[in-house]
């Protein structure tokens, strides 16, 4: 299918996949790593420093994928991303022995992450034609979840053991992502000037053109909402089980709380791969409004359970549920959310829509620091209010407002 598209949509889509890849093997382990050096209160307090920095960095990221180029953006970027990663690698040799050099890593990692995420939606975005549209974003949404589930495994089974080679690893291998990313992207975009304006009133003039957009807005705020449940797995419920889980043997291999993790991973990265088109087809047919819901219901519920479940036997099931639900709803809301956005503000849009990803990992943050004070089954709870104000927020956006405009 890959083959199919334009080189860009290839180049953009391979390096996205890669990018991911290297995030999601590294950042939420180093968040685990972090837990063993601080306690819950002050590593949640760490956790949402560094996602309103990302939160920032994001908003700064869509005024320079308007006002530069979106190439030069990446190339930038993600070298910073992969030098951020070498710092944390060497912070373990024990060069940069401190943890000034530790926490200033992993910090940068976010703002780098960010900072390149709205000029990479971007050109995914400009590359695309209509008519392909939805084929593109269902394969980047398979990508991604595969990316994203295919490295919190590697990072799970490396984590204990082999934990400097890990972020070695990851660091040169984003080194690899930007120098193909370069080479292969054969792409410019018309650049915004702002004259006679401060960066600072640019930015806001931006960003009010989404935010002026009610039914935007409403989808924005809702994907932030229900995406927190699968944000909370890389936060609280990693921390939770790398402290909690009874270590067991699985076929012959110790199971200990951060293998588990890794291995919740594993299922979610094999119904990814194996499901994602057959669960589409099957309903394609289905009331599309149904389908979202219900999906969604499924999966904020299977995320909340497993944020205080502690058996094997009751987390993969709630994996199994939580990623039908996602192979359900999720590549309909994509497509959807593209369908929203006018076709000349474009970069507005998606930075401002990239904003719920930073605001669904502050919820998830949020929820980190409240596990110092309360219990499990709380933190579930927690999740799950959020998760269905989320699908309310996100149903009455895609649906309420499309049959209030025809009223």
């Amino acid at each position: 299918m890959l083959s199919s598209f334009s080189k860009n949509i290839q180049s953009t889509l391979l390096a996205s996949f890669f990018s991911s890849l290297v995030y999601a093997c590294t950042i939420p382990y180093l968040i685990i790593y972090l837990a063993s050096l601080f306690s819950k209160e002050t590593l949640g307090i760490l956790v949402m420093i560094s996602v309103i920095l990302s939160f920032i960095a994001g908003i700064v990221g869509g005024y320079l994928a308007d006002n530069f180029q979106r190439k030069k953006v990446l190339l930038v970027f993600q070298n910073v991303f992969g030098i951020s990663l070498f710092i944390i690698a060497l912070n373990f040799i024990g060069i940069l022995p401190q943890s000034f050099w530790l926490i200033g890593g992993y910090l940068i990692c976010g703002i780098a992450y960010n900072l390149y995420r709205s000029a990479s939606d971007a050109v995914l975005l400009d590359s695309t034609v209509l008519h392909e549209r939805k084929k593109v974003y269902q394969l980047h949404y398979w990508t991604f979840n595969l990316s994203m589930a295919l490295g919190a495994s590697i990072g799970g089974f490396l984590f204990k053991h082999y934990l400097i080679y890990l972020f070695l690893g990851a660091a040169f291998l984003q080194f690899i992502i930007s120098a193909f990313f370069q080479k292969n992207l054969t792409y410019t975009n018309t650049i915004s000037h702002s004259e006679g304006k401060t960066i600072f009133h640019a930015l806001f003039t931006n960003y009010s053109i989404a935010a002026k957009d009610k039914r935007w807005v409403t989808l924005v705020l809702g994907f932030a909402l229900y995406n927190a449940a699968e944000m909370s797995l890389q936060n609280y419920t990693g921390v939770r089980l790398s402290k909690e889980f009874d270590s067991l043997t699985l076929f012959s291999i110790p199971i200990d709380g951060v293998r588990m993790l890794s291995l919740l991973q594993v299922v979610n990265t094999i119904m990814v791969v194996c499901f994602t088109f057959i669960v589409s087809k099957i309903i394609e047919k289905k009331t599309e409004r149904t389908v979202v819901i219900v999906g969604l219901v499924i999966y904020i519920s299977g995320y909340g359970l497993m944020a205080s479940a502690n058996s094997i036997y009751f987390l993969i099931p709630l994996m199994i549920l939580a990623t039908l639900g996602e192979l359900a709803s999720a590549p309909i809301l994509s497509a959807r959310k593209v369908d929203l956005i006018p076709e000349d503000k474009q970069a507005s849009y998606l930075s401002f829509g990239a904003l719920s990803f930073q605001g669904s990992q502050l919820l998830a943050a949020v929820g980190l620091t409240l596990g110092g004070y309360l219990t499990a089954g709380l933190i579930s709870g927690y999740i799950i209010i959020l998760g269905l104000a989320g699908i309310y927020f996100v149903v009455s956006s895609l649906y309420h407002f499309e049959k209030s405009s025809k009223s």
